[in-house]
């Protein structure tokens, strides 16, 4: 029996192959690339230097979630093409029980409560504890604290409730990141690495659930919480719009008072005098200020309106003000202004890894359509290039009497 497992939970992912037997784990991926731009190739490419191809995959192993929204898609979505392509079927393996199970196998048969703990890449983490008994009678692993979604400090809480006669051992990303919290809320909770790739955990797992495969269109990821672009667009409708003053910038006191926030908010931030040069010496650009009821500057974007095509170039907000709204009146109003200006489309940067305001602007209707490589330092990072290809539907209706 020869089973390929993938997974994409996490943003280097993991492949592993089970054969005869044995297991082998691939190399983590590179990070700095989407899952996307990876697969499948880094598939063929790791059974290649196994001197294996597709057709001698008996079965395939896919770690369905919870982790990364669009890297649990990508990954489903490339097990399910192979599958279909060389007639064959599919087992998903849960990654909190993967991430569990796999510290299970290499502890010798320790008697204990394993909390797999997956950075939720939001301020949350995504959280299960697991009963851990023989490493070799795992087949369903006895859960302790459901998977479920939620902040650190409330998952805290749901571990020191625990029988504290057990030993409690944490394991994933999670657990490392918020080692303080931990220590100090739960103070006999064991910090563990994980042994091996969860693809390779996985993959063991699939071996002994074989009678779990299932046809590639049956696969259902388990995402435990809303896409961001569903939380954006919810929160768009349901939250009342804050008390903003938005205006165009026309001072230097203001230009002063964008580049504070900008150092406050990037490593790598433009500074006035590009501002100003621009504003001063192009047609093309323009400054959004936002003010609370006090005056005070809150937000800014900054952007080019070239020919037909709106170019958001920048755009920050002040921390005490984030998850308010405060971005999506400001942008809102910065596209209105360019619809009724002639714009039909949108389009901007934005890190990979910054998922809150992916999330913020897929909700306005922005899609990924490139990838520039490394385009941001310190830290190195790809950009996502996002357009909107219909804004001109947000210009204002003509006024009859004109």
């Amino acid at each position: 029996m020869v089973i390929l497992a993938l997974e994409t939970a996490t943003r280097r992912g993991s492949l592993a192959l089970f054969a005869d037997g044995a297991i082998t784990a691939g190399a983590a991926g590179d990070a700095r690339r989407t899952h996307g731009e990876r697969l499948p190739g880094e598939i063929t490419t790791f059974l290649a230097g196994l001197g294996r191809s597709l057709r001698d995959v008996d079965c395939f192993a896919v770690v369905s979630g919870p982790g990364s929204f669009t890297g649990l898609r990508v990954g489903m979505a490339s097990v399910q093409g192979l599958a279909l392509a060389v007639r064959k079927r599919v087992i998903a393996v849960p990654t909190l029980e993967a991430l569990a199970s796999g510290w299970i196998a290499q502890s010798s048969g320790e008697s204990s409560v394993v909390a797999a703990c997956l950075d939720g890449q939001r301020g949350d983490v995504f959280l299960a504890a697991y009963a851990a008994h023989d490493a070799g009678a795992f087949d369903v692993l006895p859960i302790v604290i459901a998977p479920a979604v939620a902040r650190p400090d409330e998952a805290a809480r749901h571990l020191a409730a625990l029988d504290p006669a057990r030993p409690l051992v944490m394991v994933g990303d999670g657990a490392g990141r918020h080692a303080a919290l931990w220590s100090a809320a739960v103070p006999r909770a064991r910090l563990v690495d994980p042994p091996e790739p969860i693809a390779a955990a996985a993959v063991r797992l699939a071996a002994r659930r074989l009678d779990q495969a299932v046809s590639p269109h049956a696969l259902r990821p388990i995402y435990l919480r809303r896409p961001d672009a569903e939380i954006a667009r919810a929160r768009a409708h349901a939250a009342p719009a804050p008390a903003l003053s938005i205006e165009v910038a026309s001072g230097a006191d203001d230009l002063s008072a964008v580049e504070a926030l900008q150092r406050r908010s990037f490593t790598n931030a433009w500074g006035a005098e590009s501002i100003r040069w621009e504003l001063e010496n192009t047609d093309v650009a323009r400054l959004y200020l936002a003010r609370d009821a006090s005056g005070t500057l809150v937000a800014y974007c900054a952007c080019w309106m070239i020919f037909d095509e709106l170019h958001i170039n920048s755009l920050a907000v002040e921390v005490d003000r984030r998850r308010q709204g405060v971005a999506l009146a400001l942008l809102r109003r910065v596209m209105r202004d360019a619809a009724a200006s002639g714009a039909r489309s949108a389009t901007l940067e934005v890190r990979q890894s910054n998922q809150a305001a992916r999330g913020l602007y897929e909700g306005l209707g922005f899609k990924v359509e490139a990838v520039r490589r490394d385009y941001y330092q310190e830290p190195r990072e790809d950009a996502l290039v996002l357009w909107h290809r219909q804004i001109a539907a947000l210009a204002p209706p003509a006024d009859p009497s004109d």
